[in-house]
């Protein structure tokens, strides 16, 4: 066997009791690996956020202290049964795999599978009848859990607040050209993009012109930037096609995402994790930037993050910085909807002690 199916998907627990969308969903954040003979899987204290399961092959488990002592696992043990459970569930790892002969094993995406059984509760809410401006209207809630949970911000949400969430979205009917936020006006809304297309566009300073930056699809979000830095909208956004959005106000948007998404570090941890292998990420502009910046910083606008983030390595960690923390903290908040690990420089440069890292130049 060399790829994964649902067959498959439906022997693995705690997956099997998920409804086929969502391991086809899972399926694409999923691989069969082998490893050879002595390789060792996963440390005591590694924090990979996998899930593995033993197809073929015996593996050693223990931990440091020889708590647990040494013992084997084997995928043709006597009596096991069809169905599959992952070697540990516990992040970061309390015990060390050594993988024995060589070994087939399933891995899947650990924070996507819980996400899954977090949200499947969701899932099933019967469709509602609501009166909007348009007239009444149909919603599915269910089918906006199923696009959110596609969305690294989504995901990492409490239960508790995805319920809420769910409850103070407002579906809105959109047309073709209508206009849903306007360059420097202040930000009121966070808008998710149920059904159609919508274009971003930008008129840069002593131009008349507007550029595009980027076209929106459906489950693409956007107007986060102005709620968190407290900064006039920095584009424009315009339907290109009849649609759904759904809007949440500002201050739900605050209470509800922005705060349980973020991570913050000191100046004195911000020295350790570049030393880990971090990045900092400077996101003012570069007239700022050239100033005075952070040593070995890269510098790339909030407002251009959308528009470049293939620049940006996922396997890396970003630590956002500018003056005040409000642009970086937009700026880790889109980072983390691309799937990208990033944190805000508590306080931002202008609390930075005077024999800091900042360069003038």
């Amino acid at each position: 066997m060399s790829v994964v199916d649902i067959a498959l998907l439906q022997r693995l627990e705690p997956v099997a009791q998920l409804a086929v969308e969502q391991l086809e969903y899972i399926l694409t954040h999923s691989s069969i690996e082998k490893y050879a003979a002595g390789t060792c899987l996963f440390r005591q204290g590694d924090k990979d956020r996998k899930m593995l399961y033993l197809l073929q092959g015996d593996i050693e488990i223990s931990t440091d202290n020889d708590s647990v002592g040494k013992r084997m696992v084997s995928a043709a043990a006597p009596g096991k049964d069809a169905s599959l459970h992952p070697i540990t569930r516990e992040q970061p790892h309390h015990i060390t795999a050594t993988a024995i002969t060589e070994v087939t094993m399933v891995c899947l995406d650990a924070d996507l599978v819980e996400t899954m059984l977090a949200w499947d509760q969701f899932m099933h809410r019967e469709p509602e009848i609501i009166l909007s401006g348009a007239g009444f209207m149909s919603i599915d809630k269910g089918q906006w859990v199923q696009k959110m949970y596609r969305s690294p911000i989504f995901r990492s949400l409490p239960p508790a607040n995805i319920e809420q969430l769910l409850d103070l979205l407002e579906p809105l009917h959109v047309n073709a050209g209508d206009i849903i936020i306007r360059q420097g006006d202040p930000g009121d809304y966070f808008y998710m993009l149920d059904e159609g297309t919508a274009l971003v566009t930008r008129v840069v300073e002593d131009e008349n012109e507007s550029i595009e930056l980027a076209e929106l699809g459906t489950g693409s979000s956007f107007g986060e930037a102005a709620l968190i830095s407290d900064k006039p909208r920095n584009a424009s956004v315009s339907m290109m096609t009849d649609g759904v959005l759904l809007r949440l106000a500002k201050e739900d948007f605050i209470r509800l995402l922005k705060e349980p998404v973020l991570q913050w570090v000191t100046y004195e941890e911000l020295h350790t994790s570049v030393q880990a292998g971090a990045q900092v990420l400077d996101v003012r502009m570069p007239s700022e930037f050239m100033h005075g910046h952070l040593s070995g910083a890269l510098n790339i606008p909030v407002q251009e993050l959308h528009r470049r983030i293939k620049e940006l390595d996922k396997a890396l960690r970003y630590i956002c910085c500018c003056e005040s923390a409000r642009r970086s903290s937009a700026a880790a908040f889109i980072l983390g909807q691309y799937g990208i690990q990033a944190s805000v420089l508590k306080g931002g440069l202008d609390n930075l002690p005077d024999q800091g890292l900042l360069m003038q130049g």
